[in-house]
């Protein structure tokens, strides 16, 4: 995360050594380091894997092959949660997945799981590489080691938009009635019904069958992920709404972190910086390349310039969420909302 992200993996890297000092650090030495394993439930095309690439990479180079990490995709360890939860008893290593979904184990990060609090992938930028940013991720890492899980960085200016086959949506009321297939995450649920949508939730292996047959009008997902999973061949209009992030969380086992020397705990962290640019850069390429594809299939694709219906819309989610936290919580979400 640019400077923001240097000084955070910085102080990382400080703690370890501290800990270090301290006789909490790990026993491992180079030659006795078993290669990582590295999971996501997304397709080898997806930034989580290219990002997992890079970073496996990084790191090899960067230990002189002492450290190795090798990737498993489509899930393979298990979905999201199977994962993390993995991670938890020390039986996988390092994960790439959803804000949505580490929000339910990691409280501050649903700060960037709230409707609308950024206004697109310039703001969203802004915002993670600054200040603001820093705050938000160090507050992660505090709570994360809570529960045995080390945030090692939050990548990808992307988000989640709706799809759907009736009509196009240009103004709020458009979403009224509208059956939306939606994560099983309570703030998005809870927008798209605030804007008028019925939201749905459904395993996403069975979402085309059910776009296909009616049983739900649309969904909401990332560009990539619509275009990928070919969902314009059942779904009319897509509108360019950024309703909720569709960034990523790098984590990794706390107990593989302790298990390393503070020599190789420092190679995890300047390595995730690899993950995090690549996240960047794969999120902003592959969402833009996705819409282009869409609309070649004849997909109609529309931008909503103005969000201050659906910003009023859900105000009531961000009372609901912030009331049990902090006060600097709130201030946090307001300065974000109030940078240009």
């Amino acid at each position: 995360m640019r400077n923001a992200s240097a000084r955070i993996i910085a102080g990382i890297a400080g703690a370890a050594i501290l800990a270090a000092s301290l006789g909490l650090a790990g026993i491992a030495r180079a030659g006795e380091v078993k290669p990582f394993r590295y999971g996501h439930a997304n397709a080898v095309t997806y930034p989580y894997h290219l990002a997992g690439l890079a970073f496996a990479k990084d790191l090899e180079q960067r230990t002189k092959g002492a450290l190795k990490a090798n990737v498993f995709p489509l899930g393979q360890l298990g979905g999201e949660r199977d994962i993390t939860e993995g991670l938890q008893l020390g039986t996988v290593d390092f994960q790439a997945t959803s804000l949505g979904v580490t929000g339910t184990f990691i409280k501050p990060v649903n700060i960037l799981n709230l409707p609308f609090i950024f206004k697109g992938p310039d703001h969203w930028t802004k915002v993670m590489h600054g200040p603001l940013g820093e705050w938000i991720l160090k507050e992660a890492v505090s709570a994360g080691e809570k529960v045995n899980l080390k945030v090692l960085g939050i990548g990808g200016a992307m988000f989640r938009v709706p799809m759907n086959n009736v009509r196009a949506i240009t103004k709020i009321e458009d979403f009224k009635g509208l059956k939306i297939r939606t994560m099983e995450v309570p703030l998005h649920k809870e927008t798209y019904k605030a804007m008028g949508a019925s939201p749905v939730p459904l395993p996403f292996g069975e979402l085309y069958t059910a776009l296909q047959t009616g049983v739900v009008d649309g969904n909401e997902n990332g560009p990539a992920t619509l275009e990928a999973m070919k969902f314009y061949e059942v779904q009319k209009y897509v509108t360019y709404l950024p309703v909720v992030s569709n960034g990523g969380i790098f984590l990794m086992s706390l107990k593989t972190w302790q298990r390393l020397s503070p020599e190789h705990q420092q190679a995890v962290a300047e390595s995730a910086r690899v993950w995090v640019k690549s996240m960047d850069d794969e999120g902003l390429k592959q969402d833009s390349e996705a819409l282009k594809k869409m609309e070649a299939k004849g997909t109609k694709i529309n931008t909503i310039k103005d969000m201050t219906p659906y910003v009023n819309a859900t105000k009531h989610i961000y009372d609901q969420m912030l009331k049990d936290y902090p006060k600097e919580y709130r201030e946090t979400v307001d300065r974000i909302l109030k940078l240009e």
